[in-house]
């Protein structure tokens, strides 16, 4: 198990990959499908902020077996520390079961440990249950709900 920087040829394939994800995210968004359109812009947005941001293959038995996408940022109360927020996980299904995800997750806890990261952080939508107890099952602890509405 490894985690290898997607290089920038390869971003056309990250976000392919990404948009797979995303299509099987829509069963627990609250919000509904993220459009062909939204994606677009969120890929658009994503590249030209890449400032501490790392786009990472997950490889298992020497394939591609996800991604992963990590922003690493100083705490906003204390700016000497690093706080890391895992913004998209996806192992893909034929990997699933194996392993592989809980392997990926504890690699990059062991990298972020070696760089002084003072907290690994995951976002999950509210609906996604197995999302949810995957981060249990590592050790991740709900700090924080999120609410929202339109005006």
């Amino acid at each position: 198990m490894e985690l290898v920087p997607v290089l920038e040829r390869e971003y056309d394939a990250f976000f392919a990959l990404m948009r797979e994800y995303m299509r099987e995210l829509d069963a627990y968004d609250p919000a509904g499908a993220e459009s062909d359109e939204d994606f677009e812009r969120r890929r658009r947005r994503t590249l030209e902020d890449m400032e501490d941001r790392e786009l990472l293959w997950i490889v298992a038995d020497g394939a591609r077996a996800g991604l992963l996408m990590v922003r690493s940022d100083p705490r906003w109360l204390k700016p000497e520390e690093t706080v890391a927020s895992i913004s998209e996980f996806y192992v893909l299904p034929a990997f699933r079961r194996r392993g592989v995800g809980s392997a990926a997750v504890e690699v990059l806890l062991a990298e972020h440990r070696a760089r002084g990261t003072a907290e690994m952080q995951a976002d999950i939508l509210r609906d996604n249950d197995p999302a949810r107890a995957f981060w249990a099952r590592l050790g991740f602890e709900t700090q924080m709900l999120l609410t929202a509405r339109k005006p």
